[in-house]
């Protein structure tokens, strides 16, 4: 009897939890992160799995990675990020709390 409930709950979490990582790449498409981030290899901007990896040692990460993306930072992350800013807002489509909240938990999260 147990095992009829947990299977249906795991593949539920499972496809709860693929469907928001869809959700929140298109998200980052839609706000343009992609132009010059990108999941896994560095471009223009460090990956966001760098990013997971080097904010895992940020007191407050989540509220950190939020700050920058509304309002930018000047190579915050240091030689990861070469001499690339963030940009503001003023620079790229806005982006609102629930917005900066989805998307820092999934690139907290390593993006996936």
């Amino acid at each position: 009897m147990k095992h009829a409930i947990l299977a249906p709950a795991a593949f539920l979490f499972g496809t709860l939890a693929c469907g928001q990582s869809v959700a929140s790449l298109k998200l980052a498409q839609e706000k343009q992160c992609l132009q010059c981030h990108a999941v896994d290899k560095d471009s223009i901007g460090p990956s966001f799995r760098k990013i997971s990896a080097t904010y895992k040692t940020v007191t407050h990460p989540q509220q950190k990675l939020i700050d920058v993306m509304r309002l930018g930072s000047a190579a915050h992350l240091g030689p990861m990020s070469g001499s690339a800013r963030m940009p503001d807002m003023s620079e790229r489509p806005a982006i609102n709390d629930q917005e900066a909240k989805q998307l820092a938990r999934w690139i907290l999260s390593g993006a996936r």
